[in-house]
């Protein structure tokens, strides 16, 4: 376990050369594209009503809670953040995804010889996208009631102390689970065998969607961050995930082959 960490910077620092070579050069322009407005929305909506979001929550706190207005203060703007983060980032997954799934495929064809069926064609794109837009909800509907947890949970004194690295630590959880999941669909293992594996290696998935926080955080450079991330997770899934699942696109082909 105590390597896992590892194992996840170790994913990152190879997919940085992999997203520059010329075959995966062609499924990063729309996630830039995506991203470009992604980073554009966020700053936007966070400089035009973070603030006066804050306030207004502020001017419900009664008069002798004023001496926790920091602590008020630390735990709303870290759900308004994750809140502004989700909303924005679902839309432009969902966007993005086709170009996303079709990435994680070449890297798995790059590094381990293996060929999917499906080319780049309009019915394969509906197709992937039909598929996305059902992850996506089942994601949404993981995410909705344990970040609403989360939130009562930062009401409750002294628990809500721990509240603001709760939501960090679920906040990578999540971002794990986005980018692992395009090698895990891709390879037709459901999202619940997705979670379930993922749940193995705890470590590496909070270091994993940490890295990609931090990533998030630095200017120019996170336009590009989404590709990297994928890239990152489909080598974690062929490192480690796909020996201990399965080839479960092969098992289907083959059963399907028998009929």
């Amino acid at each position: 376990m105590i390597t896992q960490p590892f194992k996840a910077a170790g994913a990152f620092l190879k997919a940085l050369p992999l997203i520059a070579s010329k075959e995966l050069r062609l499924f990063i322009l729309a996630p830039l594209l995506a991203n470009f407005l992604l980073i554009g929305l966020i700053y936007m909506v966070a400089f035009s009503y973070f603030q006066d979001i804050l306030n207004w929550v502020m001017g419900y706190l009664p008069d002798w809670m004023s001496f926790i207005s920091w602590l008020i203060d630390l735990i709303f703007g870290a759900i308004i953040a994750v809140l502004l983060f989700y909303s924005f980032s679902i839309g432009v997954n969902i966007l993005a995804a086709p170009f996303m799934a079709f990435l994680a495929e070449k890297v798995e064809e790059k590094t381990t010889g293996k060929v999917f069926d499906e080319s780049l064609s309009a019915s394969v794109i509906l197709a992937v996208i039909g598929r996305s837009l059902q992850r996506e909800m089942q994601k949404v509907l993981y995410f909705v009631p344990r970040f609403l947890l989360l939130l009562v949970l930062s009401f409750i004194p002294l628990v809500n102390v721990i509240a603001p690295f709760l939501l960090l630590l679920f906040s990578a959880w999540m971002l794990a689970l986005q980018y692992m999941d395009y090698a895990f669909d891709n390879n037709k293992v459901s999202f619940y065998e997705m979670r379930m594996a993922l749940r193995t290696q705890p470590l590496l998935c909070w270091t994993f969607g940490g890295i990609v926080m931090v990533s998030l955080t630095i200017p120019l450079f996170n336009l590009f961050v989404m590709p990297i991330a994928v890239v990152a997770a489909t080598l974690l899934w062929v490192s480690i995930f796909r020996v201990e699942n399965g080839d479960f696109s092969a098992l289907l082909n083959s059963h399907n082959g028998m009929k």
